[in-house]
């Protein structure tokens, strides 16, 4: 996962590599490939990227999304975000990328189908 071209952090043979800090990113990956967000900051907005690769290293597949932040409300008490999320993809068998934003953090899950 990459987010305004800088690495984030990717998951090979089971094992997650950081590429920023692990605290300041507050970020996670599971093994299914779905980025995780916690606690959602405006600073979060960009264009992230993911890239899916075959087991023999060959790319299979890229795809780009823009998460964009918009603002912070109050709600009982708590800090909750607008989270907006759209896609750029193709009607082809490409990566499913999707969102959910709640309670301050956002899962961005990247499906591939086949």
């Amino acid at each position: 996962w990459l987010r305004d071209k800088q690495k984030l952090l990717q998951i090979k043979e089971n094992k997650v590599n950081y590429y920023v800090n692990k605290d300041q990113c507050r970020c996670q990956i599971f093994p299914n490939g779905t980025l995780q967000i916690k606690q959602v900051m405006k600073e979060d907005s960009g264009k992230y990227t993911v890239f899916v690769y075959q087991q023999d290293g060959k790319l299979k597949a890229e795809e780009h999304t823009m998460f964009i932040v918009q603002e912070v409300f109050k709600r009982r008490n708590h800090l909750r975000y607008a989270c907006s999320f759209t896609t750029f993809s193709e009607p082809v068998p490409q990566p499913i990328l999707s969102a959910e934003c709640m309670n301050k953090t956002v899962s961005l899950k990247c499906e591939v189908k086949q």
